[in-house]
């Protein structure tokens, strides 16, 4: 019996639980709600040397055969620019 009573109570909570996600959900979609905006990012770019990922503004910026690399430090620009000549 007591059993019973338990899984009773513990089904009365979900269904209270779920009907309250539905209802908010279906008010949201009424309402015209997109959700949370997404935020603005920073441009990631790629290393060509060791294929890293950095945020543009960090990254070191170099003109090789006249276009411009980004690289995540001095040593993979010289490397690269070391490999490019060879």
């Amino acid at each position: 019996m007591m059993r019973f009573i338990l899984i009773s109570i513990l089904l009365f909570v979900v269904y209270q639980a779920v009907k309250t996600v539905v209802r908010a959900a279906s008010a949201a979609y009424h309402r015209g709600d997109e959700g949370p905006s997404r935020l603005p990012g920073a441009e990631m770019v790629q290393d060509p040397n060791c294929r890293t990922y950095i945020v543009k503004d960090r990254a070191l910026a170099r003109r090789v055969d006249g276009m411009t690399s980004y690289f995540c430090s001095r040593a993979c620009a010289e490397e690269y620019e070391r490999k490019r000549r060879s």
